[in-house]
């Protein structure tokens, strides 16, 4: 594993005073970098003040550290620091922006725009592997709460390790996960099958949705405004949902579109080897990684659907 610089380490123990921020509608990679990262300064004495959007899936409201979100809202910070966000402009940010010595920028995203004073971004399976990497190197002890959401990260961000994101670090800090807490198949099946009534039939609208476009390994899905408010909106909309067409053979480029209101789309862009989707994000203000991506789109879905059959037609590589 690579190391950490010695400017990240020295702005988190020489500060005292912290704002952590993550992006809007914080996934399970965000929350758990956050309760990990937060607790482990707490533990060195460390002020820290969450600013988070709320509310969460249910799959994430198990951690009691999630208790202190959104609390205490501070004029000045020494440091704010930005998880798991690739731009400033997708961070979910207060009104009134508090002031601070440092914008310290936590991230793995190929897209990220190292928007911070001090940024520190690697390519990795999740955020939360770097998280994890930063508490070691300031010789933090992990409780179970913390090594909880550090797997919670990594395991949602990598598909439960079945995304080509994974790496031999991934497994190796999972490994010392087991060293901290023995057990994580109920976690575990908490992250990834279980679902409350209007999840699951949120998932079987968009399933009633997908179709291949022009014969190519292309799968679109649509989730109409209608049917988000139906089923209890956005948030009900789990993350593994824009997963399900990649789980059709033969497809190898995934699009789910979110209709958040009448003609407002958030697209989530999946891809398989060799396929890289996060250009198109970029084209769209958005951002992620080659395999993983979103934006926010208005206008003719058409477009979009050329897009993504030029992007199979130029790389014209195999699933």
């Amino acid at each position: 594993m690579n190391t950490i610089p010695d400017e990240i380490l020295n702005c988190l123990c020489t500060n005292q005073r912290f704002l952590i921020l993550l992006h809007q509608k914080p996934d399970g990679d965000a929350i758990g970098s956050a309760v990990a990262l937060g607790k482990g300064l707490k533990q060195l004495n460390k002020t820290v003040d969450y600013y988070i959007d709320l509310p969460l899936e249910d799959k994430l409201e198990f951690f009691d550290e999630i208790q202190y979100f959104n609390q205490v809202l501070q004029d000045d910070y020494d440091v704010i620091i930005y998880l798991d966000c690739s731009s400033s402009s997708f961070a979910f940010s207060p009104a009134e922006m508090p002031a601070a010595k440092i914008r310290l920028v936590i991230d793995h995203h190929k897209s990220n725009a190292h928007y911070g004073d001090l940024n520190f971004v690697e390519i990795t399976g999740a955020t939360a592997e770097i998280v994890f990497r930063v508490l070691r190197g300031l010789n933090v002890v992990f409780d179970e709460e913390m090594a909880d959401a550090i797997f919670t990260g990594i395991t949602t961000d990598t598909g439960s390790f079945q995304f080509s994101n994974v790496t031999v670090d991934t497994h190796l800090i999972a490994s010392e996960l087991y060293a901290i807490k023995t057990n994580y198949a109920h976690l575990s099946k908490r992250l990834h099958t279980q679902k409350n009534i209007n999840q699951m039939k949120m998932t079987g609208a968009a399933i009633h949705s997908l179709e291949i476009l022009d014969s190519m390994p292309i799968a679109m899905m649509i989730l109409d405004h209608e049917t988000i408010v139906k089923f209890g909106g956005t948030i009900n909309i789990t993350d593994d949902v824009a997963n399900l067409g990649q789980n059709t053979i033969g497809v190898a480029i995934t699009a789910l579109l979110k209709e958040i209101d009448p003609g407002e789309y958030r697209v989530s862009l999946r891809a398989k080897y060799p396929y890289d989707i996060h250009e198109i994000a970029l084209k769209y203000g958005g951002g992620g990684h080659e395999r993983a991506a979103g934006f926010n789109f208005c206008g003719d879905v058409g477009e979009l659907k050329r897009d993504l059959m030029e992007v199979c037609a130029n790389q014209n590589g195999e699933a």
